[in-house]
């Protein structure tokens, strides 16, 4: 079975094959409707909040013509009752054909895969990872670089102890030669050393002019104020900041991206930037989606 569960388990090869699928899926979407998953079920459990992840994950299955079932508030699920999650696995892997999950445990979509018998998809577990979003933000960088074939500077900068995203894309990123990391954030909420590669990465402390001025890649993030303590939270919410004035810093080609939902972290001006690809970020997540549900059926 083709879980995806952390960015660890692929290979610069297996990245390279999903990014190919990603862009057939996305030829798909423009000729119409596919039958591929044709009488396929999605199980979508998030425990968590989610508006992209989840309609994204939906959009991908209904796409591919299969069908959906899902739980979107933890609080009308069994696991209220105290059921615990091996079982929930066993259930809705009777259910459905694949689960995609999101939850507030790290490990949790592991635990999942373990014992639902079907396979699993990763749409965050805690502050650990978050793979699929990665696989999407490398297919973004992809579209607009030779990932491997080019010298290429990225620069992480936000809330990065929790930030899975960041967790992830940077160690798929890391699979493909001439890739040079900088890590922008205040210490105490810097990269986790697990993530970090001093062979290949730098840390930063503060966002400098030479930093957007190098980057070919500048990944925002949020400030996440659900997973920090609220001392910490305070003190650094407002620490990065980007309008219009510090974009037209960055290279002309360079690119601006970030998970999203923003709060204060890009101002409304930049969308109209032509380094802004957060919405075509976002975007991406279908046809990545739809490989990894194709590939987790077997259907490619």
């Amino acid at each position: 079975m083709q879980h995806v569960l952390s960015a660890a388990q692929f290979d610069k090869e297996t990245l390279e094959e999903i990014m190919a699928q990603a862009a057939q899926m996305e030829q798909i979407i423009a000729d119409g409707q596919s039958d591929l998953a044709k009488g396929k079920v999605l199980a979508t459990l998030f425990y968590e909040p989610s508006t992209r992840t989840r309609l994204s994950f939906e959009t991908a299955m209904l796409r591919l013509g299969g069908s959906i079932i899902s739980e979107t508030d933890v609080n009308f699920s069994s696991i209220t009752k105290g059921e615990v999650l091996s079982d929930t696995a066993r259930i809705v892997g009777g259910y459905a054909d694949i689960i995609a999950i999101r939850s507030k445990t790290p490990g949790d979509a592991k635990i999942m895969a373990d014992y639902s018998g079907v396979p699993v998809l990763n749409g965050g577990d805690g502050s650990a990872e978050h793979p699929t979003q990665g696989l999407l933000d490398l297919y973004t960088i992809a579209k607009h670089f030779k990932l491997g074939q080019e010298p290429l500077t990225i620069s992480y900068v936000g809330e990065l102890i929790t930030g899975r995203t960041v967790h992830s894309c940077s160690q798929m990123v890391k699979k493909f030669p001439n890739i040079k990391i900088n890590f922008v954030a205040p210490e105490e909420i810097q990269i986790p050393d697990k993530y970090f590669d001093a062979t290949t990465d730098t840390k930063h402390f503060e966002l400098t002019d030479e930093i957007l001025e190098t980057s070919d890649v500048i990944y925002d993030t949020r400030i996440q104020k659900e997973r920090l303590d609220l001392e910490i939270y305070q003190k650094h919410k407002n620490a990065f900041h980007f309008d219009a004035e510090k974009v037209n810093k960055m290279k002309p080609h360079a690119i601006l991206m970030h998970p999203l939902p923003r709060v204060n972290e890009i101002a409304y001006e930049v969308d109209e930037l032509p380094q802004a690809k957060y919405f075509e970020q976002a975007i991406n997540g279908v046809p990545v989606r739809m490989a990894l549900i194709a590939r987790g059926l077997g259907l490619i």
